[in-house]
């Protein structure tokens, strides 16, 4: 009989052990606002319409970002120190997948098929389909830190943090074109098609702070010119008014002209602010320190909300309401 109850009690313990946790569900149908805060190890989701937070799923995961799939209901959530990614079906709020990966992922960008998943401990580049099989594996050079697509021209540009470059990979044969070198600890880079231009930001090495965005050229990736943006420009976002750049040194929010870069307009804004998207006539950004998020209206550029969500805001989406 008591070999049997321990039986049982294991049965049960296993079973509990491999049951993956459900969160509350968000519905299809809202448009909301996903926050990763890395100091908690939590989402926040708030809803757009009336800056409200709807729940916040503690994840128990050092995850730092998350990557939100085309059907607008699946995330992958990923960070530079898990050995795993896990998708989640937010509608449901349930895990529909995970799949083991090697430590050091930094970036993710989703594309209609594939997920590319950026390893800066490797040096690699990975395509993945959307449940985690590998259909290539491009190698890159060191330090690849983030990714972004060029649908005008085929290719896929990564930036680099160490040693100050871009590289360039092309669409058909998954292979690195070029590398150009560029400004030295290098985040972020945001593509503007209707000027041929890549909008590169980053921190800066040692005692030497970035106080400029360096734009290049997309065609052959020479630069082009640089933009004053005090300081450390680590986000960028364009909307029909102009072009946004972030920066976290000083709390600062720019507005340029896309083909003069000349400054239209600046906002101080948040503390410590680390990440920034685009939510209709809303920019939103996240005030690391502060444990918010900060909605600017993109025309008056005024900030018209704040609204409190976990510790440590560190990456945002935003997912509009189907049939929106």
């Amino acid at each position: 009989m008591q070999v049997r109850f321990f039986l049982w009690l294991m049965i049960v313990m296993l079973l509990t052990s491999c049951t993956s946790q459900t969160y509350p569900p968000i519905k299809r149908d809202e448009a909301i606002i996903g926050v990763v805060n890395i100091k908690e190890q939590s989402l926040s989701f708030i809803d757009y319409n009336t800056k409200q937070v709807m729940t916040t799923w503690q994840m128990k995961k050092p995850i730092t970002k998350a990557a939100l799939l085309p059907d607008g209901d699946t995330i992958v959530l990923f960070g530079q120190d898990m050995d795993e990614m896990i998708a989640y079906t937010l509608s449901t709020g349930t895990e529909t997948r995970r799949w083991n990966v090697e430590k050091g992922i930094t970036d993710v960008l989703v594309t209609e098929r594939h997920l590319l998943v950026v390893n800066e401990k490797k040096g690699t580049v990975s395509i993945m389909t959307f449940d985690g099989k590998v259909k290539k594996v491009i190698t890159t050079p060191p330090s690849p830190f983030s990714i972004v697509e060029d649908d005008k021209h085929r290719q896929w540009i990564v930036i680099h943090f160490k040693n100050g470059a871009i590289s360039f990979i092309d669409q058909t044969t998954k292979r690195v074109t070029r590398t150009v070198d560029t400004l030295d600890s290098a985040v972020s880079g945001f593509v503007v098609p209707e000027t041929n231009e890549l909008w590169v930001g980053g921190h800066g090495s040692g005692a030497t702070i970035q106080q400029e965005v360096y734009v290049h050229s997309l065609v052959d990736g020479r630069l082009l010119t640089r933009v004053r943006a005090e300081t450390m420009p680590i986000q960028f976002v364009q909307t029909n008014e102009a072009i946004y750049a972030l920066c976290h040194g000083s709390n600062m929010l720019y507005a340029f002209e896309p083909k003069t870069k000349r400054m239209m307009r600046s906002l101080d804004v948040g503390a410590n602010p680390f990440a920034m998207t685009k939510a209709k006539s809303d920019l939103v950004i996240a005030s690391y320190d502060s444990n918010e998020l900060i909605f600017v209206d993109e025309k008056t550029f005024k900030q018209t909300n704040t609204v409190s969500v976990g510790h440590g805001p560190f990456y945002i989406f935003f997912r509009d309401a189907k049939g929106e």
